[in-house]
């Protein structure tokens, strides 16, 4: 199976699940969406995930700062307009968890330290985040992760996951 089917069947799966029951948007006025008219904000792309989003002119894929494995850019792919829930790359469907993960051990599920506009990265909205939906991420990353161009890839996220929450004070163990 191709990495771009995988990805389709990954979405397929986080297609009905959300981090709660209801739109999560309505508690911070959509913050997470509303960068579309912003050229240079956006969401990391997984390697090989570019592919579905190459030809859609809702989407602009740009070069990031951010580099793995032997210097390989990683790519951000920006909103030109808003999107159908439908159309949402692997970082949107799964935020505001993010994957955190060290080569040699196992996928972990966090909240995105570095998102902390959204609501429900606060301590007090942790309990009500769906368990479901947390477990379909971690499923998802764990397949992802025997591929290894994405293991390098998380690998180095997990570097910068690492820097923002020292830069912060704050300890991911």
């Amino acid at each position: 199976m191709h990495i771009k089917e995988i990805y389709k069947a990954i979405y397929r799966h986080l297609d009905d699940l959300t981090p709660l029951p209801l739109d999560c948007g309505e508690l911070c006025g959509k913050l997470c969406c509303s960068s579309y008219d912003d050229d240079e904000t956006g969401m990391y792309l997984f390697p090989g995930e570019e592919a579905l989003f190459a030809n859609n002119d809702g989407f602009k894929i740009i070069d990031s700062d951010f580099t793995y494995k032997n210097s390989k850019c990683a790519k951000l792919v920006c909103c030109t307009r808003p999107c159908e829930r439908s159309e949402r790359p692997l970082s949107c469907r799964i935020f505001p968890l993010i994957p955190y993960f060290r080569k040699g051990s196992d996928v972990r599920i966090i909240l995105d330290p570095r998102a902390v506009s959204c609501p429900l990265t606060h301590p007090e909205a942790s309990p009500y985040i769906s368990r479901e939906f947390k477990l379909e991420v971690l499923k998802a990353f764990r397949l992802l992760s025997h591929f290894s161009e994405i293991a390098d890839f998380l690998d180095a996220l997990t570097d910068i996951l690492d820097d923002f929450n020292t830069l912060r004070g704050n300890n991911n163990d």
